[in-house]
């Protein structure tokens, strides 16, 4: 598939002036916040919503001990049930190992049967990060996943996950790769 296709010049200078006439557009920021702390931003595309969680304890039916769930932002675009991106910021994760432990521990809550297809070191907003990436199930539908760990300032990392079900529409990952070229430190 070709993202871009040759134009001719004088198509070229009439977008030039288009995008001139108008200001760029972005979308909303928000921030994450734990105990009083900023700790990171981004952007929320237009026709996205937005869900916000707080820090509490929850106990699934089939374990023993409570464990502690992090403030929860969670992102969709309107009117579309089979994309979600959250972040979260895990109190006891400061380091690519710890984050890995942490994503195979909620992985399976997230994500059923979860298989990863693809690993790799690389960059978001100028902080090292890993990315993991894969299939499984989630209600019972196939879904894809990315998993995203971001080194933040501090004894903290950020943690990503977006979630898209077999044919969701291609248009949205435009939007997903925009939510993520946002991404700020807030220190």
């Amino acid at each position: 598939m070709t993202l871009f296709r040759p134009i001719s010049r004088g198509v070229m200078a009439a977008a030039i002036s288009l995008f001139a006439a108008f200001p760029a557009l972005s979308g909303t920021p928000v921030i994450y916040k734990d105990q009083g702390k900023a700790l990171f931003q981004l952007d929320v595309p237009d026709f996205w919503n937005v869900r916000v969680g707080g820090a509490r304890n929850l106990q699934a039916p089939q374990e023993d001990t409570p464990r502690e769930v992090p403030r929860l932002i969670g992102l969709t675009p309107e009117g579309m049930d089979d994309v979600f991106v959250g972040f979260i910021a895990p109190r006891q994760v400061s380091s690519f190992e710890q984050g890995l432990a942490y994503m195979s521990e909620i992985g399976p809550h997230l994500v059923r049967d979860a298989e990863v297809s693809s690993s790799e070191r690389r960059r978001i907003a100028g902080f090292p990060a890993m990315r993991v990436a894969g299939t499984g199930r989630r209600n019972g539908k196939t879904v894809h996943f990315t998993a995203v760990l971001i080194d933040i300032p501090g004894p903290r990392m950020a943690f990503s996950v977006t979630v898209l079900e077999a044919g969701h529409d291609p248009a949205v990952l435009d939007d997903v790769n925009a939510i993520y070229d946002s991404f700020r430190s807030a220190r």
